[in-house]
């Protein structure tokens, strides 16, 4: 079945802080946002994987989802850290779970660092996960002049802390999975202890667990008794039956004036609520539909992102769908 779309957003956390000075900004960060396909398991690629770890429970419970969701990412990648390994520049984040530093080595070439909390692995890499790091599994794979390193938090479904670091192009010389070690080390030092914490605004949907959200009869007029839950991160969730899949996420955005995400999308009344969907073609027709919970001075925001997709064979009104989608989700959020 075709891959259900995730669109990556450049986001504006910033407003979820109180006056933290090295809170996510709007720079958008290079790490790549991965899609969950539709009738796979996303922590599991292989049918004959059956993971021993009770499901939900994290290896430290100071790495549990409803913990992780509120930590400032920006918060464990300490300045001192950074400096052990080069010359730090200033924080940017794109999302509630990453954050950048696009800075300096100790021989003045490019260093890049991205960390983002929550990460889903496959089951691939949580197989490959037999280094050890501050206490986890962790593994490591080099491509090119970058590296990822994750540190193991959650085996069912598998979750980490990852560390991406890259040394640019044209060092390939200088071993980028070094200062990644080093700058994930000190991260799950800080997660351990007590980091930093967003202060949301009121409305924020930041600790919603996607996945709690929504109840199994609001999914059967579209995926039948059965559904399966796919929860991806930690604020994306979706769920799978009957060739079709819906898919709810929150994240932050920029607000676009007229409201529009895409020049395509068309204004809806969800109840006294605005919405903005788009149907998008393709061999898995998916109608998007956003719905602002969140917006400061300069246009800063969260929005819930409710998705309906299925195959072309498949007779159904998305759009209509992610309506009725919205409209059973939204009274359960904190409303601003």
């Amino acid at each position: 079945m075709p891959r259900f779309r995730a669109t990556a957003v450049v986001a504006a956390a910033a407003l979820l802080m109180a006056g933290c000075a090295t809170g996510p900004g709007l720079a958008k960060t290079h790490s790549a946002r991965r899609t969950v396909q539709a009738g796979a398991d996303a922590s599991s690629t292989d049918p004959s994987s059956k993971p021993s770890a009770q499901a939900g429970k994290p290896v430290d419970p100071a790495f549990a989802a409803e913990r992780l969701r509120l930590v400032n990412p920006c918060a464990l990648i300490e300045k001192e850290v950074l400096q052990t390994v080069g010359t730090p520049s200033k924080y940017t984040s794109g999302n509630y779970t990453r954050c950048s530093n696009y800075m300096k080595d100790k021989a003045g070439k490019t260093l890049n660092i991205t960390l983002e909390i929550g990460y889903t692995l496959s089951s691939t890499e949580l197989k490959n996960a037999t280094k050890q790091l501050a206490g986890l599994k962790s593994g490591e794979q080099k491509l090119g002049s970058s590296c990822f390193v994750t540190a193991v938090t959650q085996e069912n479904p598998g979750q980490s802390v990852r560390i991406q670091s890259s040394t640019g192009t044209g060092d390939q010389a200088a071993d980028p999975c070094e200062p990644g070690r080093k700058v994930l080390e000190g991260a799950v030092r800080k997660l351990r202890g007590n980091p930093q914490k967003y202060t949301p605004p009121k409305g924020s949907p930041v600790e919603v667990d996607p996945c709690a959200a929504v109840d199994r009869a609001t999914l059967a007029p579209v995926l039948g008794a059965s559904p399966r839950a796919l929860p991806f991160g930690l604020h994306q969730c979706s769920w799978t039956g009957q060739s079709a899949q819906m898919q709810l996420e929150f994240r932050t955005a920029r607000i676009p004036k007229d409201g529009k995400f895409d020049r395509d999308s068309a204004e809806v009344d969800l109840g006294g609520v605005k919405g903005y969907q788009v149907l998008k073609d393709g061999p898995f027709p998916t109608c998007d539909l956003i719905v602002v919970r969140t917006k400061d001075a300069s246009d800063a925001g969260e929005i819930a992102d409710f998705s309906v997709g299925a195959s072309k064979e498949k007779t159904l009104d998305r759009c209509q769908a992610a309506q009725a989608f919205a409209k059973a989700v939204l009274p359960g959020l904190p409303s601003a």
